[in-house]
């Protein structure tokens, strides 16, 4: 079984600000065995991955929010500035920049002992047609 990375906590929600969140990364994640042996770090697709689902809980926690679904329009001006490695605590800051609805844009950052790893720029906007969402 592949163990992954998730959000542990949700520390606070503030409807129309943002969310933030933390938890800790796996010591021993199937992914860490090619990404890099000897030198193990998260791959930035699953920092960005925990960004995108920090965004989701927020979503989730407002009002007609669960059971909805989104999917990562878009990501620009990502920066990766930290390696988080096995066993690391992080916590996710998401600002919410602007909701319109149907998308939502944040300033999104990554944090490991209160230094930035990663910070993005996220887009997610809602599936108009969640049955047609299929798992592979």
């Amino acid at each position: 079984m592949m163990t992954t990375v998730a959000i542990e906590k949700v520390l606070w929600v503030k409807e129309g600000e943002g969310i933030s969140a933390c938890g800790k990364i796996p010591d021993h994640s199937e992914f860490f065995q090619d990404h890099f042996p000897g030198f193990p770090v998260l791959p930035g697709v699953l920092a960005l991955e925990m960004l995108k689902q920090t965004a989701e809980r927020y979503l989730e926690s407002l009002p007609g929010g669960s059971g909805q679904h989104y999917f990562l329009k878009q990501i620009r001006a990502t920066r990766f500035t930290k390696y988080l490695r096995p066993g690391d605590e992080w916590e996710s800051r998401l600002q919410l920049i602007q909701n319109s609805g149907t998308e939502t844009t944040w300033e999104a950052k990554l944090y490991h002992h209160n230094e930035v790893a990663v910070a993005a720029k996220l887009t997610l906007a809602k599936v108009q047609n969640p049955h047609s969402i299929t798992s592979a």
